[in-house]
């Protein structure tokens, strides 16, 4: 075979291998075309955000849980059922059974067997308050012991001292027709409605007729 014939089969031969190359380069290419197609269809991006978002929730620290605040005044019929259940399953298997000298100076028992305390709103307020105070400082996870020493020496007693003064006018002799009979409602024949010169007032106000 001459120089010239040896040299145009080594030139074919190279042409042959750079094409062998390319197509195994572009089939490499396709299959990753394709494995790039899938990744798409995974949505790794919202996937990771996803992911990002639960491990941030494991690491945070647990939020104390709110303690709700009654409105009495805001309450339905079947709330206000469901509320005084609450509070007295509290009253009578908490508070009666840990704090009894308290227990019945405030609710009025220590001057009868029979009280009335249920009959005053502010009464049931104050108690509601004790209540959720005393749940703030025994139940609350992030509670110590500064907590259930305060609920002792300041809520506890002010509580107290509240439920005297609210009873204080009441002196109960229970009839056979009227158990609850001296009890007595601080608004009893009092004219507690708003003085007709403060209305007045307060209506030249809205006209203008009075300068503020």
């Amino acid at each position: 075979m001459s120089e010239k014939s040896r040299g145009a089969a080594e030139s074919s031969r190279d042409v042959l291998a750079v094409w062998e190359k390319t197509r195994t380069l572009g089939t490499q290419l396709n299959g990753v075309s394709e494995r790039l197609e899938s990744l798409e269809g995974l949505h790794l991006p919202e996937r990771v955000e996803e992911l990002a978002l639960t491990v941030k929730k494991l690491t945070e620290k647990p939020k104390t849980p709110q303690l709700a605040v009654w409105n009495w005044n805001a309450m339905n019929g079947q709330q206000q059922a469901q509320a005084w259940e609450i509070l007295l399953d509290w009253t009578m298997n908490t508070f009666r059974v840990r704090y009894q000298r308290s227990f019945l100076e405030m609710l009025g028992y220590d001057k009868g067997a029979v009280s009335c305390w249920h009959l005053h709103p502010d009464m049931v307020e104050s108690l509601t308050g004790l209540m959720g105070s005393w749940h703030w400082a025994f139940s609350d996870p992030e509670s110590g012991p500064l907590r259930v020493a305060e609920w002792l020496d300041r809520w506890l007693p002010g509580a107290v001292r509240q439920g005297k003064f609210i009873l204080e006018k009441c002196n109960l002799h229970p009839e056979p027709t009227n158990p609850y009979a001296g009890h007595k409602n601080p608004l009893e024949n009092k004219k507690t409605d708003p003085p007709p010169d403060l209305l007045q007032h307060l209506h030249l106000l809205k006209t203008g007729e009075l300068p503020s």
